[in-house]
């Protein structure tokens, strides 16, 4: 099925949507974004924790169509469950403090896919979050699936609803007095151990992980970019160096 939209238009939406359920819900001066709130009070659907029995590694997130089964183990034996459509299955070792972050994207990730549902209709099936796990062997119909255009532009929509611009631009202001974060670059990026810090606390304050917030920052052009030669000036002796 062909996507009507892009990730400019899904930002824009999903910044929209977290905008008004902010301002209707009451919540004031937040900093994170209540995902599961959004979800089942905003958007009318339900929120439902499985232990999954699936055969593909990375599993975390399943958004029913009211038609497909999702293998789950409950009482020790592996049952095929239909769930009710838009109803979203999370993967139950997601639902403790050390994994906060991962349930919280992966509840934004279903989210994500329930919004494009809406804002472009058409033939929907059901649909997983997986994430890539180096080293596990994946069918080719399942790897074609997690890197296709949907699902990338599905994870942007879900960074976008867990940080809108209003809400990592605060946090940039808070820990970086709202300048952009120097990056230096040559064959690779690099980032300063002092700047992986203020990302760090940025990502703490709105609940995400480290590599969601540095994703988020790059597609909002939140980095300043210089030539990774001028890192080499904090390493130079300069009193030895030839004139």
């Amino acid at each position: 099925m062909k996507i009507r939209t892009s990730f400019k238009e899904m930002n824009a939406l999903c910044g929209m949507l977290i905008e008004d359920f902010l301002k209707r819900y009451h919540y004031s001066n937040t900093r994170v974004i209540d995902i599961e709130d959004f979800a089942t009070k905003y958007l009318g659907t339900k929120i439902v924790f499985e232990v999954f029995a699936e055969d593909c590694p990375g599993r975390g997130g399943f958004i029913s169509d009211g038609k497909k089964p999702l293998q789950v183990l409950r009482n020790g034996m592996i049952q095929k469950i239909v769930f009710p459509e838009n109803v979203i299955v999370i993967e139950s070792s997601l639902n403790k403090f050390s994994e906060l972050a991962r349930m919280r994207f992966t509840i934004a990730h279903e989210v994500a896919h329930l919004i494009m549902k809406k804002h472009v209709p058409g033939n929907y099936s059901a649909a997983y979050h997986t994430e890539f796990i180096a080293g596990e062997n994946y069918d080719p119909e399942t790897l074609i699936t997690m890197f296709s255009f949907t699902e990338n532009l599905v994870d942007k929509a879900a960074a976008s609803l867990l940080m809108p611009d209003f809400i990592i631009k605060g946090a940039l202001k808070k820990y970086n007095n709202g300048e952009k974060i120097p990056v230096y670059v040559g064959s690779d990026t690099v980032v300063t151990d002092p700047c992986k810090v203020i990302i760090q606390r940025m990502a703490d304050s709105m609940g995400v992980s480290y590599k969601a917030c540095y994703r988020r920052l790059w597609e909002l052009s939140l980095f300043e970019e210089h030539p990774l030669i001028e890192y080499a000036a904090f390493f130079r002796n300069e009193e030895n160096c030839d004139v």
